[in-house]
């Protein structure tokens, strides 16, 4: 493993630290300037980039400076097949997550594999001419990694590129219900075994799956999957600016609830919970 490769931390639950990633940076500058703020003050300790929208070019430099400066915060690729962003390598991919879903029930098509893994390169070569390096994890837009092609595709990447780090399953820890979840939920089991025959880790949970309606109250979700996860696991979260659309209320939702220390209260209720002491989430040395 390389000085600048991590993977999800393994300690007993006890000592558990966990990952608190913000999706999509570089979506737009609004929520990208909110996820380096969430950074500086130590709420979260990961995020995805976005790397085919504008704003990742204008903000790859400030994240790359941040996480020099931060040496525990975990930045990943967020794979793209489902928006249409202005620097789409294959614009002829793009469609609805429930399309891949679908596709990954058909038979393989070999020519539209290597499609996607020719665009998953391009944005591999995207991140690293923005952010300097390669990323310390990699997972998918909208889950789309889980599926399919788009799985084979990624794991390929992997090899090709020596990649050293972990990619994101999607299994949520805790019990609470949701059609998301019912879907992701299988995906990801298969998900974490393909990986570990390639020899690539996984986080060890997950929690955060939401539906994006303003009136949902996450405070409560995240308390549940944040008491049921275990050391290293990942907590997804999508801060960012607000904007009168349903999903820049939610964002804006999210930053504040993370910005008044609300997943270090849960932490804290977890582990009073289990007899443990608190251990924040930094997540451990690796």
């Amino acid at each position: 493993m390389s000085d600048t490769a991590k993977a999800p931390p393994g300690e007993p639950w006890t000592q558990a630290r966990i990952v608190v990633c913000a999706d999509d940076y570089g979506a737009e500058p609004g929520t990208s300037e909110v996820i380096r703020g969430l950074i500086e003050q130590g709420r979260i300790n990961a995020t995805t980039c976005l790397v085919e929208a504008d704003a990742w070019a204008e903000g790859a430099a400030a994240l790359a400076a941040l996480a020099a400066a931060t040496p525990t915060v975990q930045v990943g690729l967020h794979l793209n097949l489902t928006e249409r962003l202005p620097h789409v390598a294959d614009a002829a991919l793009i469609a609805p997550i429930a399309a891949h879903l679908a596709w990954a029930l058909l038979p393989s098509s070999p020519a539209r594999e290597r499609r996607i893994g020719a665009s998953f390169r391009a944005q591999w070569d995207r991140f690293i001419a923005g952010f300097g390096r390669p990323p310390d994890f990699i997972d998918g837009h909208e889950h789309v990694h889980l599926f399919g092609a788009s799985r084979r595709a990624l794991f390929r990447l992997a090899a090709d590129t020596g990649f050293v780090g972990w990619v994101r399953q999607c299994e949520t820890s805790s019990r609470r219900g949701g059609l998301k979840r019912r879907v992701l939920d299988p995906f990801s089991r298969s998900f974490r075994r393909d990986a570990a025959a390639h020899g690539i880790a996984t986080n060890p949970g997950f929690g955060g799956l939401r539906l994006f309606d303003p009136k949902e109250d996450m405070a409560p979700l995240w308390r549940e999957d944040v008491a049921a996860m275990r050391s290293g696991g990942l907590l997804m979260v999508h801060p960012g600016a607000a904007d009168p659309t349903n999903a820049g209320q939610c964002r804006a939702q999210e930053a504040a609830l993370l910005a008044a220390g609300g997943v270090e209260a849960f932490l804290a209720e977890r582990d009073r919970a289990r007899a443990a002491p608190v251990a924040g989430i930094e997540p451990a040395t690796f």
